[in-house]
């Protein structure tokens, strides 16, 4: 079931975790963005642009375009065109985990452990786009442990070049695809400390 959100001359709809997006689990989606972020190198990867110069890297997906939040602990201002007929997937803030990146997780359980108590921690979210907020839902990588090859120079400056299982949790927006014309979105989110956190700002053109 979609969700639809309106005032005045602006509607949007939105994926909920019940829905299957082009035949897909909202958690398979996720570990598509995962896979997709992770594969781009530092110099260019989308969530650590200050502008949105990047954005467009690597969006092969005819259905999906995905957003990147940032890398914790700046705020960013991106502009970004977005072909018609793209619904949006962007985190709020999340994480993802693996043993390449922690030696110390031994196990399935382990890893599961990390996410899952991480972002239990999350009590700041929010989301807007054109000033109206949106519905933010938690939602856990479909499957819950799922291949991940981490390239080298990747954006955790984990060893490279490496194939392994992951797991992932957090809460996420999917947007079903809009009009042609420019939104404005923005998403925040953060840990019980402040320490961990995520605020990002688009402009987004829709173009035909």
């Amino acid at each position: 079931m979609s969700i639809r959100i309106s005032e005045k001359d602006t509607s949007i709809e939105l994926f909920t975790p019940n829905d299957k997006p082009y035949g897909m689990s909202y958690g398979e989606w996720t570990v598509k963005w995962w896979q997709w972020m992770i594969s781009i190198p530092m110099n260019s990867n989308p969530a650590a642009d200050e502008d949105g110069r990047y954005a467009g890297i690597n969006q092969t997906d005819p259905y999906v375009w995905f957003l990147a939040g940032t890398l914790g602990g700046m705020s960013v201002n991106r502009r970004c065109r977005i072909p018609l007929k793209r619904s949006i997937l962007f985190p709020v803030i999340n994480i993802e985990i693996n043993p390449v990146e922690q030696p110390s997780l031994k196990s399935p359980a382990d890893m599961i452990r990390y996410v899952t108590e991480d972002e239990d921690d999350i009590i700041d979210l929010d989301a807007q786009v054109n000033g109206q907020k949106v519905p933010i839902y938690r939602v856990r990588s479909d499957p819950v442990i799922f291949p991940l090859k981490i390239p080298n120079d990747n954006p955790f400056k984990a060893p490279g070049d490496i194939a392994t299982m992951a797991t992932s949790d957090g809460y996420w927006v999917f947007l079903k695809s809009l009009d042609p014309g420019e939104y404005h979105l923005y998403f925040s989110g953060s840990c019980s400390l402040g320490t961990r956190n995520v605020k990002a700002s688009y402009t987004l053109t829709v173009v035909s």
